[in-house]
């Protein structure tokens, strides 16, 4: 007992020093928040899809968050998704969607793009589902898949999906200033107003050349890489150079992801 009274006051002495300890800053230097990494889902994901995530290799001394906007269209959770990179003062938006097998080191690879901020757009590389599998890159609209390239090499192309993209947000800042105003309508009344950065399109039309309907259905990505280009996007946010380029989107082929079939489990 006696020897427990002599330790309190080292006990006391302890506990104020550990208190003091938490009222002072931990961190004096500048902090940045670097990446939102955002994925739009449904909810229910493949657990190979959620084993690469888990073990994506950080960088040393990195920031990064997540946002994953549940049980939406991938286009108005892509809008959620740079509403909040945006406001938040990320550095970076990487969008990875949940079929998109991304490699671990796909953050070490894509460090020297964030370093440099000399390329505003790249894409990871992945192929479509299926046994007559392609490569989804993009040189011109109406010509298929761009095929020549060799593997580990920089391909600039206009098209590219966006189930491993990063932007720059000084980039997407650039987008709402054009984009149009929508309400996305939610259970339970709490609405939210966002920018149409990412669109779907789809449209039932009357052709007067017909006496019939006809319907236009695209992909958000390939939308989002035309309005980037007809806008001006580009050059407004200070890529004057690559605004010039025919292609000016790049895809490093090095960063090889898998395209996870849902139902079966084979990864293209």
């Amino acid at each position: 007992c006696s020897g427990d009274r002599k330790s309190m006051p080292s006990k006391r002495r302890f506990t104020r020093k550990l208190a003091d300890l938490m009222r002072e800053p931990r961190f004096g230097g500048t902090h940045q928040h670097r990446i939102l990494l955002g994925t739009p889902t449904m909810g229910v994901v493949r657990i190979e899809w959620h084993n690469a995530m888990a073990g994506i290799v950080i960088p040393t001394n990195w920031s990064n968050s997540t946002q994953t906007p549940i049980g939406f269209r991938v286009d108005d959770a892509q809008n959620i998704i740079a509403r909040d990179a945006i406001e938040h003062g990320f550095e970076w938006m990487l969008l990875i969607e949940d079929d998109v097998v991304p490699p671990e080191d796909l953050l070490l690879k894509l460090r020297p793009y964030i370093e440099a901020k000399d390329i505003p757009i790249i894409s990871g590389l992945y192929h479509l589902k299926g046994n007559a599998t392609e490569p989804l890159m993009y040189r011109g609209r109406g010509t298929g898949a761009f095929r020549q390239w060799k593997p580990g090499s920089k391909v600039w192309v206009d098209g590219v999906p966006t189930g491993c993209l990063l932007l720059p947000t000084w980039f997407l800042r650039e987008l709402p200033k054009r984009a149009d105003n929508y309400v996305l309508r939610m259970n339970g009344g709490n609405n939210v107003h966002l920018k149409r950065i990412f669109w779907t399109p789809r449209m039932v039309f009357a052709d007067p050349a017909l006496p019939s309907y006809q319907k236009l259905v695209g992909t958000s990505d390939l939308w989002f890489c035309d309005q980037v280009m007809q806008e001006g996007i580009l050059k407004a946010a200070g890529w004057s150079k690559i605004a010039k380029r025919k292609y000016p989107y790049l895809v490093d082929t090095s960063i090889r992801c898998g395209h996870i079939d849902r139902t079966s489990g084979i990864i293209y």
